[in-house]
């Protein structure tokens, strides 16, 4: 067998930009605002019992001041998770998984399938109300999931998972 290493122009290379990206379901948007509120609510909660247990932290200014910096953080937030949704999706290709995701810092992950090992499908209490799940894909040379793609419908990402499973048990052309 004779080494071979030549080089590839980046011309050649395939361009993500022709890539059709599959938007997250609807209700996606509904379960992160709900768990964006849980958690805000609990933030709020802690801040309450710390202003009525601890005296100094009772003067007008740290009280207007944490109140303005909660208030500014909360809407941020909610801004920002309503239009980081419009810019996620996913894509499957012959060759690999692609997860697009982020508004600012547009981020877009690949699992090359033939490096696919582990696949799993899971679903919080709020995401199965609403028939939602999130799918992890596990790749080798890794302990932690390298691709995890949210607010896709239950079905769909069973769908995924058992078509996942057959390429790497050899049943499908790769």
């Amino acid at each position: 067998m004779e080494f071979s290493n030549t080089q590839i122009e980046i011309r050649d290379l395939p361009a993500i930009e022709h890539v059709t990206f599959r938007s997250l379901e609807k209700e996606y948007l509904t379960v992160s605002r709900i768990s964006f509120v849980i958690s805000f609510l609990v933030i709020l909660v802690i801040g309450l019992v710390l202003f009525f247990l601890i005296d100094r932290f009772r003067t007008p200014v740290l009280i207007y001041s944490s109140a303005a910096v909660f208030i500014f953080l909360s809407v941020l937030s909610w801004v920002t998770t309503t239009i980081s949704f419009k810019y996620s999706g996913y894509a499957i290709r012959e060759k690999d998984i692609l997860f697009r995701h982020g508004w600012f810092i547009c981020k877009t992950r690949v699992a090359p399938l033939k490096r696919v090992q582990h696949v799993s499908v899971q679903s919080g209490p709020i995401e199965r109300k609403f028939g939602l799940a999130s799918i992890s894909i596990y790749t080798a040379g890794s302990d932690e999931a390298d691709l995890t793609i949210r607010g896709i419908n239950t079905e769909t990402a069973q769908q995924i998972k058992e078509w996942l499973t057959r390429q790497m048990n050899g049943e499908l052309n790769r």
